[in-house]
């Protein structure tokens, strides 16, 4: 999923921020609240739900595999809050898969589920209704088929198949989501993993000795009685702990007390990374209070608490009892054991009950439709080689070629793909561009397009190569490398390869990647040496 460093959610008029102000309850400020809601439910997913190896792409291909793990992990219910908060990422990641596959943006409805529910609205060329991911999650849970998930993807899938078959130049557009990309998720789940283990460490090697013997730090209560006397040996005011608060002793000190929360209140360490584009008073801008820093957290319940744990340490020197500042946390929930076969998560009949779940969240199909509808499409991701951009592209190409050639001179005979036809195509490009910026500003000239897919054909034809190109276009305008390209495999040294290496698998295989287009501009920064059939040698 392509980063959002201009999220047109964040503009102004951005339709996700529009409810910010808007009456609360509203249903425009429910759907902002939603929105600001995201970034926690997709860390929530991947930090403590999924496993280590998951793919965090909302891909549809990871459709089957997220309904497969939802049925196993809602299967026992232990009467905490764990099983509604799973739900919901669920539902959140399968929103923005679909969007992905469809575009369009979230919306909220008022006649969904019990008082409104989001709903993703596809890209309304496709005329499609609205999809309320939370109640297809629920229909999942109910049906126990596997393939609940899947179809809804698929038959969104198709309907975009269907219009790009008539209007082969469109595809889906969507409004950016903001502060759900996979590298934003990945940010906030491991920084506060690497800033916890590195703690642990400088507790085990000199803290614990430096704070009077580590036998006193064992995270029992009475060891928040010793941190209090410390915290007031050492600091008459508030003024004097503020100007030392960040060193390291005192980072441990609060490292320690933010720990005893996670050991004793079923806390967890937390991390909302700033976001750089979010407004001010927003949950990740810069002035946010949370936003930035790490903190502990009682995430994994409705009712949790969340605390910084410098400010603790600051108010046990203001002289409240470190004891009653840990008393905001409430005490973890005892648990009776495991309840086998919960389908729908009691704390989620408030947004949407059980008889909610029961009318069909896509339209029906027969079994024969459904059999057809997963024979033609096995969710895997656009291939790169094989897409209905880069298939688009290359037919007009190709339709076009005859009258480029003419236009070169010489026609298709004189334009043979051949190598030497590649010396011809570099005083060409050479004479009609006088230097490099004017090649760029023209990068969408019919003459230099024309012109880059010969030179690429040619390496298709001489070197066996591919092409290649994104699926999706990307959402960033300006960005240079969202062009076709040529690929071929880097050739082995079989004399240098040992015996136990393995080739067999040409994913394994470094590629050789040809940018057709910048290698044509670069002909004006090279030197006269330097030649386009020098690329064929690549493939030797």
């Amino acid at each position: 999923m392509d980063g959002n460093t201009a999220d047109d959610a964040y503009t102004a008029d951005g339709v996700y921020m529009a409810g910010r102000h808007a009456p609360e309850g509203s249903p425009a400020h429910r759907l902002y609240l939603w929105i600001e809601c995201l970034h926690e439910f997709m860390t929530r997913f991947y930090d403590q739900f999924t496993y280590e190896e998951w793919e965090h792409d909302y891909a549809a291909r990871s459709l089957p595999e997220l309904e497969e793990a939802l049925l196993d992990f809602c299967s026992l219910d232990d009467g905490g809050d764990g099983n509604a908060m799973y739900v919901e990422s669920a539902a959140a990641y399968l929103g923005e898969t679909l969007i992905e596959e469809a575009g369009g943006r979230w919306d909220w409805d008022e006649t969904a589920g019990t008082d409104g529910l989001p709903v993703v609205c596809p890209d309304p060329v496709l005329g499609l209704p609205p999809v309320a991911p939370l109640l297809v999650v629920g229909r999942a849970l109910t049906d126990k088929s596997g393939q609940v998930l899947a179809t809804v993807a698929r038959l969104l899938r198709k309907a975009v198949r269907d219009r790009q078959r008539e209007h082969p130049e469109w595809w889906p557009r969507r409004v950016p989501t903001p502060w759900v990309r996979y590298g934003t998720i990945l940010t906030a789940c491991n920084t506060p993993r690497r800033w916890k283990d590195a703690r642990i460490l400088d507790r085990l090697q000199w803290w614990g000795e430096e704070a009077g013997g580590r036998a006193l730090w064992d995270f029992a209560p009475a060891s928040l009685d010793t941190l209090q006397a410390l915290l007031r040996k050492n600091f008459s005011t508030v003024e004097d702990y503020d100007r030392v608060a960040h060193e390291p002793f005192w980072t441990m000190a609060a490292w320690y007390l933010g720990q005893y929360v996670v050991e004793n209140k079923d806390a967890l360490w937390q991390y909302r990374e700033v976001n750089p584009g979010a407004p001010p008073g927003t949950w990740y801008a810069e002035d946010c209070y949370w936003a930035g820093s790490i903190f502990v957290s009682q995430r994994l319940r409705y009712d949790g608490h969340a605390e910084h744990p410098w400010v603790m340490l600051r108010e046990a020197v203001a002289g409240v009892p470190l004891r009653d500042v840990v008393g905001r946390f409430p005490d973890p929930v005892p648990r009776d054991g495991f309840t086998k076969g919960a389908t729908w998560p009691e704390a989620l009949w408030a947004v949407a009950r059980p008889e909610h779940l029961q009318a069909p969240p896509v339209p029906p199909l027969t079994e024969a439709e459904l059999t057809e509808l997963t024979a033609a499409d096995d969710l895997a991701g656009p291939d790169w080689h094989d897409n209905h951009r880069l298939n688009t592209w290359l037919a007009a190409r190709r339709d076009a070629f005859a009258a480029w050639a003419a236009e070169a001179g010489g026609g298709t005979a004189e334009w043979d793909f051949s190598p030497a036809s590649l010396d011809r195509l570099e005083a060409l490009v050479r004479g009609r561009f006088a230097g490099y910026e004017e090649t760029v500003a023209a990068h969408g000239d019919p003459f230099l397009v024309g012109a880059a897919w010969y030179f690429g054909e040619v390496q298709v034809r001489e070197c066996g190569a591919v092409w290649r190109w994104r699926p999706r276009p990307s959402e960033n305008p300006d960005d240079t490398y969202d062009v076709p390209m040529v690929e071929g495999p880097e050739a082995v040294d079989e004399a240098a390869v040992d015996e136990d290496d393995e080739y067999d698998d040409p994913e394994d295989d470094h590629l050789h990647i040809c940018d057709p287009t910048g290698e044509l501009r670069a002909l004006h920064l090279r030197g006269p040496d330097d030649h386009l059939r020098d690329a064929l040698a690549a493939y030797a």
